[in-house]
């Protein structure tokens, strides 16, 4: 499984900066997220949802 959060915030135009902004999540942790890095927590997948507008299931890949 991987996450979708570069692709669902580059298709919406979002900075890296701003997404951390708007979610409360460090820059840093999305980076990594984004990265494969590090999974995330339920709690921030949540928010960073809820800064994309979507709902949390779409930052998934379940095909991964």
């Amino acid at each position: 499984m991987q996450i979708n959060v570069w692709k669902i915030r580059t298709q919406k135009g979002l900075s890296l900066r701003e997404l951390a902004k708007r979610s409360g999540v460090s820059k840093t942790h999305i980076d990594n997220i984004e990265s494969g890095k590090t999974m995330p927590t339920i709690d921030i997948i949540c928010k960073i949802a809820k800064a994309l507008e979507v709902d949390p299931r779409e930052l998934y890949d379940y095909d991964k």
